[in-house]
């Protein structure tokens, strides 16, 4: 179906679930979380553009009403119920003493855990690193969130997977992008501190290195075969339907997979990366 054809049924859906919430446009933004000018864009009637799938998520959660009812590929509101059911935006509380990644963590007991990082991996980051790339009320309890996976690992003998881009590293070492700033020997510090981590608890930690260039992923948390979490900035995508964390699964494998720098040879490429003045 052409996104004309698509573009009129979403508006109009849009604009029930308005009418049934009984609240003004204001109010249905917020309830969505969107702002006020995104929500009037949506229902403009010359706008033929789609919100982006963040934004379908959103509306689908907070509506329970699934996407493909949004986008009229289903008739009943409960035609495909289970995407928005099984999906959820969980915003980062700053205020709370305690992440929600903490309590997902707990929850699989004794599952293996997959992570691709946004920058660094957590868990093997220095506090001073991890202070650097977050604010310092977020930097705490992502902090706390790490040496915990590091604690399943080394005392109960959790898998935990790894995977993240080569040039996260290469940026570190030069000093570039969010590390601008960041004093040489921090960094090199961070470079050997990363590679004892992997050393001493390999194979039941295992991280690959993929090229950046060739290959794509969002950040993403993989807890289990119950839950699995994608990054969003202030908030988290949480998925918890089977198919879908399968899926995710899935994606996690194929980054591993496409990988061209694995477990065995992760922590000395960490220590042959020529560090910059920056």
């Amino acid at each position: 179906m052409d996104k004309r054809d698509i573009a009129p049924v979403f508006r109009e859906r849009l604009l029930q679930l308005q009418q049934q919430s009984g609240l003004n446009p204001s109010e249905f933004a917020r309830q969505c979380q969107l702002d006020r000018s995104a929500m009037s864009q949506f229902l403009d009637p010359g706008n033929l553009r789609l919100p982006r799938a963040e934004a379908l998520m959103r509306i689908a959660s907070a509506q329970g009403v699934s996407i493909d009812w949004l986008l009229g590929a289903v008739g009943a509101k409960d035609g495909s119920q289970q995407i928005a059911s099984s999906s959820a935006i969980e915003l980062v509380d700053d205020s709370a003493q305690r992440s929600p990644l903490t309590q997902w963590r707990e929850e699989i007991s004794g599952g293996k855990t997959r992570y691709i990082p946004a920058y660094l991996p957590d868990m093997l980051s220095l506090p001073e690193l991890v202070n650097h790339e977050l604010e310092p009320h977020r930097a705490s309890s992502r902090y706390s969130f790490g040496e915990e996976l590091l604690h399943d690992v080394k005392k109960r003998g959790n898998d935990l997977e790894i995977c993240l881009p080569v040039q996260a590293l290469q940026e570190l070492a030069q000093g570039y992008g969010i590390w601008v700033g960041i004093p040489k020997h921090l960094r090199a510090k961070q470079l050997d501190y990363m590679a004892d981590l992997i050393d001493s608890h390999y194979p039941t930690l295992r991280v690959y290195f993929y090229d950046r260039l060739k290959h794509y992923s969002a950040p993403l948390t993989v807890f289990g075969n119950q839950r699995a979490v994608v990054y969003l900035g202030g908030s988290y995508l949480v998925v918890t339907g089977s198919e879908q964390v399968s899926g995710l699964s899935k994606h996690f494998d194929h980054m591993v997979r496409i990988s061209h720098l694995l477990p065995h040879q992760t922590a000395q490429t960490c220590r042959d990366m020529k560090v910059g003045a920056g």
